[in-house]
């Protein structure tokens, strides 16, 4: 069973609750904005700045935080039981899906095909997405899920960032 464990204090100490779906609103649950560790179990999990999966994020996979350079900044939660086979995505270079395109199906670096903070708008046609602000799974991040039609980066403050990428990967 797929699980996140989440503390109020670093090195998983404090007070502590577990959650095994999604939670839109950690504050009814005592811990919006105190998360300070955690631990996921199976599945990863998306952790949202603000309430009803909005504002940044964060992805978390399986594993242990003891420490987390967000801490207390989470507001709500979410699991993803998403298909993670056969991830692909498609960028654009510009708003609407318009401009020069890329169609991805594993992990890259987007200085590597000369698409690094180019990106616009993206399809979603499989898997879960990751988009990174900078190379190496670094900075802020972008989840997509399949089916996301994201026309605009501008109201996420993405556009024209990312410059890594990688699909969530099912566990072997």
């Amino acid at each position: 069973m797929s699980k996140i464990v989440v503390f109020t204090e670093e090195g998983f100490k404090g007070r502590t609750a577990e959650f095994k779906n999604n939670v839109n609103n950690l504050e009814e649950k005592g811990f919006g904005d105190v998360i300070s560790s955690l631990k996921v179990i199976g599945a990863p999990w998306v952790a949202y700045y603000d309430k009803n999966f909005a504002g940044k994020q964060r992805v978390f996979q399986e594993g242990e935080y003891a420490t987390l350079d967000d801490k207390g900044r989470f507001s709500s939660l979410r699991i993803i039981t998403d298909d993670l086979d056969n991830p692909e995505i498609q960028l654009f270079e510009h708003i609407n899906y318009q401009g020069r395109s890329v169609t991805l199906r594993q992990e890259t670096s987007l200085h590597d095909i000369d698409f690094s903070d180019i990106a616009s708008s993206h399809k979603v046609k499989g898997g879960v997405w990751v988009l990174y602000e900078h190379i190496n799974r670094q900075g802020a991040q972008l989840v997509s899920f399949p089916g996301d039609e994201v026309p605009s980066y501008s109201s996420l403050s993405f556009n024209d960032v990312a410059s890594h990428l990688h699909p969530l990967l099912p566990k072997p």
